[in-house]
């Protein structure tokens, strides 16, 4: 946590004032042009992967980057992907997977996530691509 807060500290000190400009229009709207969907692996950045601006990409994150079949128990995915397009007017969606991915490696052996109920369950949304 220390080094967290360190660099929450650093960035108000060092980073924030170069970029009054954006953070103040970034303040009062968004107009980023793509939905990101990518898994939530914390080796995957979707800005450095981008080299995108804050504002300039909407990302959606989840284990193993699934967006589940749309039904009328909708969920976080559901919402966001209907923000982006309708809210926001997104023009392009990307799905972004990853080398070595956990999530994937459990749909594809379910034997890994069997201790982790919630996971499981939740990987059974990919159960057609698998």
């Amino acid at each position: 946590m220390k080094k967290l807060i360190q660099g929450v500290h650093k960035f108000q000190q060092e980073v924030f004032g170069t970029h009054q400009e954006l953070f103040a229009r970034l303040a009062t709207s968004q107009t980023p042009h793509t939905l990101f969907i990518t898994c939530s692996d914390s080796r995957i950045n979707p800005n450095m992967l981008t080299q995108a601006k804050p504002g300039e990409i909407f990302i959606l994150r989840n284990a193993g980057n699934i967006v589940p079949n749309y039904t009328d128990l909708v969920g976080g995915e559901a919402a966001t992907i209907e923000f982006a397009v309708a809210g926001l007017g997104i023009e392009h969606i990307v799905v972004c997977g990853h080398s070595n991915c956990g999530a994937i490696k459990a749909v594809l052996n379910p034997e890994l996530s069997r201790n982790l109920p919630a996971l499981t369950k939740w990987l059974g949304h990919a159960e057609t691509t698998r």
